[in-house]
């Protein structure tokens, strides 16, 4: 099974953002050399706690820091944008990198109403859904094939490039199952996001059962992302995760943490209501040692149609962050 990586550049309490992207590359070069499949970077705005607010850059810069694997977007949030100038940049990074460029896209905001604002300009006061049109206009704007009777029709999207990104569409819910089938592309659920019970299972069905194949896939192809903690004994995952299950407590609350230490991370939470939401939060984590992961992963792939496990790994330590991810390479290599 292929499993790759989600980097949402999570800072640590005590690090800067260039501490952070430092860690990042150190970690994408890390994966690399233990064969991940590919390494996407999210996309936030107006948060001290995500660093990545230009995922397009830092892809570019991590493909030139890499050798094998390949790099992406999870994703650029497309209602933000023109279109054109998002095809434009991921054929210049196709170019630099021929065949290892990932354009995923989604229709989340990456931030609150203040940051979609200052990104959209007035287009953010229409409130009106764009995003699978935009996905046809970045397919066209790569293939250089607008229709005849576009509004554009004679513009060139440039560099002309031999190979082209793969684009992919992310998503947490039915819609968007339903719209990466109809436009017969590959599908990403991020089942960190929506972790509701059967939100997963029914997503995925939906879009395997109403794939039309097209020029980019003649078969469904989908990958799920979700939280993965995995160390050399289960009680040290079970330690570790700590540090993620606190930013999921703050996070119901609206709030965007920084990741802390595992070892005072969940001390404060002393509610017995608390510590069930959290423990329920748990049980949708993939955590344990090599042993145990690699039963869970099993027991996920039999019954999901999925192709492809990409983790994120917000553990605070960050030499047992790597340890993580050769842990589970290992884990799905038995």
């Amino acid at each position: 099974m292929k499993v790759s990586v989600l980097d949402q550049t999570q800072l640590l309490e005590d690090i800067s953002a260039e501490e952070g992207f430092a860690q990042s590359v150190e970690l994408a070069k890390h994966v690399d050399k233990l064969g991940y499949h590919r390494y996407w970077l999210s996309e936030h705005h107006s948060t001290d706690a995500l660093a990545g607010s230009s995922p397009e850059i830092l892809a570019s810069h991590l493909l030139a820091k890499t050798d094998r694997i390949k790099v992406g977007t999870g994703g650029v949030m497309l209602p933000h944008y023109s279109a054109y100038k998002v095809a434009e940049n991921f054929k210049v990074m196709s170019a630099l990198a021929p065949a290892r460029v990932d354009m995923g896209v989604g229709r989340a905001p990456g931030g609150h109403h203040l940051s979609s604002m200052a990104l959209q300009g007035e287009r953010a006061r229409r409130n009106v859904d764009i995003f699978p049109e935009q996905i046809d206009e970045v397919l066209e704007y790569l293939e250089d094939r607008l229709p005849d009777n576009h509004r554009l029709r004679g513009l060139q999207s440039t560099p002309v490039v031999e190979k082209k990104p793969d684009v992919w569409v992310l998503g947490t819910s039915n819609s968007s199952a339903l719209l990466a089938a109809e436009k017969g592309l590959p599908y990403a659920f991020a089942q960190f996001i929506n972790y509701q019970a059967g939100g997963m299972e029914q997503a995925l069905k939906l879009y395997v059962d109403n794939f039309k194949p097209s020029k980019y896939l003649d078969k469904p192809q989908a990958l799920v992302t979700m939280k993965v903690i995995v160390a050399d004994t289960d009680e040290e995952a079970e330690k570790i995760a700590e540090t993620a299950l606190r930013f999921n407590y703050y996070l119901h609350r609206g709030h965007l943490t920084r990741l802390v230490d595992p070892e005072k991370a969940l001390a404060h939470v002393l509610n017995p209501a608390d510590r069930r939401e959290i423990e329920a939060v748990k049980e949708t984590y993939i955590i344990g040692s090599k042993e145990t992961v690699a039963q869970k992963v099993k027991e996920l792939t039999d019954q999901l149609p999925i192709d492809e496990l990409m983790a994120i790994t917000p553990i605070y330590d960050f030499e047992k962050r790597k340890r993580s991810f050769t842990l589970l390479k290992e884990a799905v290599s038995v």
